[in-house]
């Protein structure tokens, strides 16, 4: 994807800017030449690759797989176009990309909410993250961020417990979908400390977003990369991170177990591939794929969306894939937490 790619790519698609910065950032990142990740020689791809974004634009998601596209597009010296692919958490595109031809030219931005949290949750998931994928490489890992507009006043997650247990409480979290991240760091929050905030699902970070900013919605569980911008403008506040550490791009805001929730697990950001795709053709995608996480300018951009990037081998990535579905399976028997 060359620059004009990249700003049609980022043309407003959702209905607050919090991905004004993100975007342009992107676009300013395309224009640069590429010297750690050069195209190779061979046949694929002969016709553009489709990048299948599971979730609405406008949210994190979305911007890292803009990125990773524009990227790829020139690692691979072809086009790489992102198509949204929204509803039921990230479901309805994942399996998408299952049934697709094994041929390389369709990929999917997979998330733990597609592949490691989903088969926990979705009692009749139209796919099976393991048999009808192979994991091209993880992308990037973190946390989400619990945030708060002007219907909540409390400066942390200490004040939003308190406020929670006082006789004849009723507040509500957000998050952008059922058997999201953000609704089980939702409920082990409610779990691990005794108090019951009310679960409403959106369809994306955008909506529940603009109900925090409205008033509408006392606080939220959003992805990092998305809601920066409204953090960083002072239209959310930011009370606590999930994960095993801070925030690089919040380095100020504690995280949920400093907070007193021991909730530690990261979220992350991988490419998948529909299983039978020729080896070949996942290894040229990996090399790419390594390569351009590679370079300090990308990650430096990860970094600016709160996202972290270790070199992972494939194989190493599908055993913890399998151990974080396990980890996430164990912490929806123990909230509790259900489709609604």
């Amino acid at each position: 994807m060359h620059l004009q790619a990249a700003r049609a790519a980022c043309a407003p698609a959702a209905s607050i800017p919090r991905t004004i910065g993100a975007c342009a950032m992107l676009i300013a990142f395309t224009a640069a030449p590429a010297h750690a990740a050069p195209a190779e020689s061979g046949k694929f791809p002969d016709r553009p690759i489709r990048l299948v974004v599971p979730f609405p634009p406008g949210g994190g998601t979305d911007v890292i797989g803009r990125l990773v596209a524009a990227r790829l597009s020139t690692a691979l010296g072809g086009t790489v176009l992102v198509e949204n692919v929204a509803g039921a958490t990230g479901t309805i595109g994942s399996a998408q990309v299952a049934r697709a031809a094994p041929d390389g030219y369709t990929l999917l931005l997979g998330i733990s909410a597609t592949h490691a949290i989903a088969p926990a949750i979705f009692p009749r998931l139209p796919y099976d993250p393991v048999r009808d994928f192979v994991p091209v490489g993880r992308l990037a890992y973190g946390g989400n961020v619990l945030v708060a507009g002007p219907a909540f006043t409390g400066k942390d997650l200490p004040a939003l417990i308190a406020q929670a247990r006082r006789p004849g409480a009723d507040l509500a979290y957000g998050s952008w979908g059922p058997g999201s991240g953000g609704h089980l760091a939702g409920e082990s929050l409610n779990v691990s400390s005794g108090i019951h905030l009310r679960h409403i699902p959106y369809k994306g970070v955008s909506p529940m977003l603009t109900d925090v900013m409205g008033g509408t919605l006392p606080v939220a569980m959003s992805d990092l990369a998305g809601t920066l911008p409204l953090i960083r403008s002072g239209k959310v506040r930011a009370l606590a991170v999930t994960g095993s550490e801070r925030s690089v791009a919040l380095p100020d805001v504690p995280t949920f177990a400093e907070s007193g929730v021991p909730f530690r697990i990261d979220s992350w950001f991988a490419l998948f591939a529909p299983t039978r795709t020729p080896a070949a053709i996942v290894d040229r995608l990996e090399r790419a794929v390594d390569a351009i996480m590679a370079e300090p300018a990308m990650q430096a951009q990860a970094a600016t969306l709160g996202m972290r990037f270790t070199p992972q081998p494939r194989a190493a990535f599908a055993a913890q894939m399998q151990q974080d579905i396990r980890a996430w399976a164990a912490l929806v028997k123990t909230s509790g937490a259900a489709l609604e």
